[in-house]
């Protein structure tokens, strides 16, 4: 049976090639499966496992909405299946979506980031602990909110920054803080709410109670170009920005001039990666369908190619695309 899956995986994964490369698993909104299909969400954690050494996976990402309405029992879905990858050693992020915050009392948006359970299931003491396969630091030194992951792939530095959906300002001073402070690292930030199909980036804080200004007078979040304008923009290593939350794919590149005003511009990839209204075969109830994307990065070419897969079936859904994030 194992000789069979191999043997389908390398046929259906026809992107492999003999160069030099690592893979990140990109992990969209799992939030059907942790309501209604855990055997979904148990079967791609099993097909990243399984698939760890033929991909070199070297890290998994997941795109936020975790869950959907923030009830305790999706939680534990989610907690056994990120159990999966901790008992393979497999490093991951998450962030946290807008279902995610929710007031889990009554399934609405009141204005509050309800983490209580995010944080219960998945607590700092997950990650940072010694001798642990997570490297990186936190916001708060309490809580998983948002935080950052370190990883090398030989001689090639990374890091991971994940941010809260709609991220305050103060959070983007101290992401944009710890970027520049590693500028030896190529960075993929991470956040829910970025994108939608067409490539457009989202205005929408006040669908989930994020618009205006907090008692002291701050803005409670920022939407996307809030984003680009205070932290993208700013630092030269983010290569890429990664979300979910509106259903479909999108990749674009984005060219930005150099702060220096030396005529150079450099490429950020925005990529939208989000199946959350597939359905099943024979079935009307969204689901995802198991669909994940391999993003698979060639350092010494500055290559990359993301491909669609279903962990279901081990075929790929859709031609690979081909980045050229440059030097």
């Amino acid at each position: 049976m194992i000789i069979f899956f191999l043997a389908q995986a390398t046929t259906n994964l026809s992107f492999l090639n003999g160069n030099d490369y690592f893979s990140i698993i990109l992990l969209p909104d799992t939030q059907h499966y942790s309501s209604d299909y855990p055997e979904i969400f148990y079967k791609q954690m099993n097909w990243i496992v399984e698939n760890r050494n033929l991909l070199n996976i070297q890290y998994v990402i997941h795109l936020g909405d975790i869950t959907n309405n923030n009830k305790e029992y999706a939680w534990q879905v989610a907690d056994k299946s990120f159990k999966i990858l901790e008992k393979a050693q497999i490093p991951y992020s998450i962030v946290y979506g807008d279902n995610d915050m929710k007031n889990p009392e009554n399934n609405y948006y009141d204005g509050i980031r309800h983490t209580e359970f995010l944080n219960r299931y998945f607590p700092v003491s997950r990650f940072g602990k010694p001798g642990s396969w997570w490297k990186g630091g936190f916001f708060d030194s309490g809580k998983i909110d948002n935080y950052y992951c370190l990883f090398d792939y030989k001689d090639h530095k990374y890091l991971i920054m994940n941010l809260e959906i709609a991220p305050r300002s103060t959070v983007l001073k101290w992401a944009d803080k710890i970027i520049a402070g590693n500028p030896s690292r190529k960075v993929f930030l991470v956040t829910h709410d970025y994108l939608n199909k067409d490539g457009k980036r989202l205005n929408d804080l006040n669908s989930f109670g994020m618009d205006g200004r907090d008692n002291s007078g701050q803005l409670k979040g920022n939407n996307a170009d809030g984003v680009f304008n205070k932290l993208i923009k700013k630092d030269p290593n983010i290569i890429m920005v990664l979300c979910g939350h509106k259903e479909g794919t999108f990749q674009k590149e984005v060219k930005i001039k150099d702060p220096q005003d030396s005529g150079q511009k450099r490429r950020v990839f925005e990529i939208l990666s989000d199946f959350q209204d597939e359905r099943l075969k024979g079935s009307d109830e969204k689901s995802g369908k198991g669909l994940l994307r391999v993003l698979k990065i060639f350092p010494e070419n500055n290559e990359m190619v993301i491909t669609t897969v279903s962990a279901l079936t081990g075929k790929r859904k859709d031609e690979e695309i081909h980045l050229f994030p440059g030097k």
